[in-house]
């Protein structure tokens, strides 16, 4: 039995649930402000059990362009945007000050007094416990308490809204063909110039689809490459 299943947050990766067909599966997306400035790579979601519903990206800042320091962080799902043109994750109400003041990512430690930590870091006035009160350079996190549980009314804030489709058109893409998915991902994929991106305007549906799954697949190898037995 898995005992990560008593927390009510728990990573999209460990859960009983996945995406629904045709929703934006942003997992292994790039992380950019506007200007095009990487930031990072998203590496998991965060899912509320109970609601059903995403309340967090956890953000791997690794090969940033902004000289962070190389850690993960969460940011809440309303943050993010999809780029209008490319498969990117925009987060241009995020400023530099804020990522840095992010506390770091650590499975099963989102806490609720660590999620009114990170609310604060974001100009919310929340109750915070002194013990929970992140410096810069204190990493040490509380281990979840099972049964300790936010406010009612915590997620109504718009850092919980879904901001997904804010700059496109919402549509269900169609199923894909009897094709190697994978030969096909990776021939999209080396289309990428300079800056590591991807002009997607041109692609089909089943093509974006295709490059997607090549992309988050690329991202999972790297991530779990040291985790391997």
């Amino acid at each position: 039995m898995n005992k990560n299943k008593k927390y009510r947050l728990q990573e999209l990766d460990h859960s009983n649930f996945e995406i629904v067909e045709g929703e934006p599966d942003i997992r292994g997306w790039d992380v950019r402000y506007g200007n095009g400035e990487k930031i990072g790579s998203v590496e998991e979601l965060i899912l509320d059990t109970k609601a059903q519903k995403i309340r967090y990206m956890v953000v791997d800042l690794d090969e940033n362009e902004l000289r962070l320091e190389h850690r993960k962080v969460f940011i809440p799902i309303g943050f993010a945007e999809l780029d209008n043109q490319h498969d990117d994750v925009l987060i241009p109400n995020v400023s530099v000050d804020q990522l840095c003041r992010l506390p770091d990512y650590k499975r099963n430690a989102l806490t609720p007094d660590l999620e009114r930590s990170i609310a604060s870091v974001f100009g919310r006035k929340v109750r915070v416990e002194p013990a929970a009160t992140l410096e810069r350079g204190e990493r040490k996190l509380a281990e979840p308490i099972p049964g300790d549980d936010i406010d009612a009314d915590f997620y109504s804030h718009e850092h919980y809204k879904d901001n997904l489709f804010k700059n496109r058109s919402r549509t269900k893409q169609p199923s894909l063909q009897h094709e190697s998915e994978m030969d096909d991902g990776l021939r999209l994929w080396e289309k990428r110039n300079e800056a590591d991106k991807i002009d997607t305007s041109d692609l089909t549906a089943a093509e974006r689809k295709k490059l997607l799954a090549y992309r988050r697949d690329l991202y999972r190898q790297r991530r779990y490459k040291d985790e391997a037995v």
